[in-house]
């Protein structure tokens, strides 16, 4: 089962404001995942993502006064595979390009908080619940990731914050499943 992610904006190494870093990063991924849970086979999991569902494959985490809806769950028996490509505006190459840092932080973004400390002080809270790819990164068992130069930054739309360093990425994700159970099924096409 294959999909893609997009995102477009800044990623920071080392942000000051990491847990809001993060969770601006999030919030660009949180509406790909709920298109994406309208579609076969993901459209049947809704049915367990809400708070005190039974026998629920999917754990809905309620941190900070928020429910969070992981996808890709260990209950689920399911693991990622990711395939990064990431455009940048620094030439390839050149010693500031800090590839590593900035992967760390966008595994952070597509994982679900921990706990009150990893959520941004700007997550809106009234949203419903928030859709995350992982319930943790140790979910990911392979990745790869390509970098290459942003010729311009002006085929997207003007964005309010004018964005100094802006990172275009294109995210492949490869769900497989563990170990099959009636809840996983249909992800086995």
């Amino acid at each position: 089962m294959k999909f893609k992610l997009l995102y477009f904006g800044e990623i920071f190494s080392n942000p000051k404001k990491r847990a809001q870093h993060i969770a601006d990063i999030r919030m660009q991924f949180h509406p790909q995942l709920k298109k994406l849970l309208e579609h076969s086979p993901w459209d049947h999991l809704s049915q367990y993502m809400m708070p005190g569902a039974t026998k629920s494959p999917i754990t809905t985490k309620h941190i900070g006064g928020i429910d969070w809806n992981p996808i890709i769950t260990p209950n689920l028996k399911l693991i990622a595979e990711l395939d990064i490509q990431m455009l940048h505006p620094e030439i390839v190459g050149v010693a500031r390009t800090d590839v590593d840092n900035r992967i760390k932080t966008v595994l952070d973004g597509l994982r679900c908080p921990q706990n009150e400390h990893e959520i941004g002080e700007n997550t809106p809270k009234n949203i419903g619940p928030i859709y995350t790819l992982l319930d943790d990164d140790h979910l990911v068992t392979k990745m790869s990731v390509n970098t290459s130069h942003l010729l311009s930054k002006h085929i997207f739309p003007d964005d309010p914050h004018k964005l100094n360093d802006p990172i275009f990425m294109m995210i492949d994700v490869n769900v497989r499943v563990v170990e099959g159970n009636l809840e996983n099924l249909p992800f086995m096409v």
